[in-house]
């Protein structure tokens, strides 16, 4: 069977559960068939099909199990990352939260990133900026797929730590020069009508407590004084939370709003005024 032939089959089985079932075909194709972009474009003869790995990955997706667990494997930030049911999948917009800070964040800088999950925020600053980067994650399982991650991208100047940001860090750590989170935001109660294949993902990775601001809270209490003066804060939030975060964090100085791609309020940044 030819690469198109196959694309366009893939693609119309896929279309009741995708709006970018072409999408999802490529990368199926790509993945358990080894083709090239090029070569699904240029229509070429597939000398290999593994139906039966094929045929199952079509009946997860059928059945909703998102793309991002089926293949295993997401980039970010033009990076991969090991990704299951046990983090949340990386999204275009978490990106700006990395971005954000970059020209704040020098080699000399120790970062925090709170919540770290896949660590595709914390290993992505740390392979650009080479700052010492320490990813803090809860869960034993989301911990076990960061550290993959970690050595998979080969970051060598971060650190993974155990830890429940509802605590105060050890006293032993650290004082920051930036601190960066993508905490879970979303109100307990909405996470059940959220799309299907949003609800594979792990509850503790989406729900921020009954008004989805509780790790905001957290935050603000355990960690702010972890800040150097003039140290940063780059959270990732939800949309509509913008004025509840200044005024949870109104102790720092609020500096600017950065917009996702749909013109959300996505990243609220803060600094910690010089003393």
């Amino acid at each position: 069977m030819r690469a198109g032939e196959l694309a366009k089959a893939l693609t119309e089985r896929l279309s009741p559960v995708s709006d970018c079932a072409d999408f999802e075909a490529r990368c199926l194709l790509q993945h358990f068939c080894s083709l090239t972009l090029s070569d699904i474009y240029l229509d070429k003869e597939v000398e290999r099909i593994p139906e039966e790995a094929l045929e199952t990955a079509v009946e997860q997706r059928l059945a909703h199990r998102p793309l991002q667990y089926i293949l295993g494997k997401w980039e970010f930030m033009g990076n991969p990352f090991i990704v299951n049911e046990n983090v949340l999948i990386p999204r275009p917009e978490t990106e700006l939260l990395v971005e954000c800070l970059l020209d704040s964040i020098q080699q000399s800088s120790v970062v925090y990133d709170l919540c770290s999950g896949s660590g595709c925020v914390a290993i992505s600053v740390a392979k650009l900026t080479g700052a010492k980067v320490y990813a803090v994650e809860k869960y034993p399982q989301a911990l076990e797929v960061l550290q993959k991650n970690i050595a998979l991208n080969s970051a060598e100047t971060l650190e993974a730590l155990q830890w429940d940001i509802t605590q105060a860090p050890g006293a032993d750590w650290e004082k920051a020069d930036c601190i960066l989170s993508n905490p879970p935001y979303i109100e307990d109660a909405v996470v059940k009508t959220l799309q299907t294949e949003v609800q594979q993902e792990p509850f503790a990775a989406l729900a921020g407590g009954e008004d989805g601001l509780d790790f905001y809270r957290a935050i603000a209490s355990n960690y702010t004084d972890l800040l150097k003066p003039g140290g940063w804060l780059a959270l990732e939030i939800g949309e509509g939370q913008e004025s509840a975060l200044k005024e949870i964090f109104k102790d720092l100085r609020y500096v600017r709003t950065v917009s996702d791609y749909n013109n959300i309020a996505r990243i609220v940044i803060f600094r910690k005024e010089q003393q």
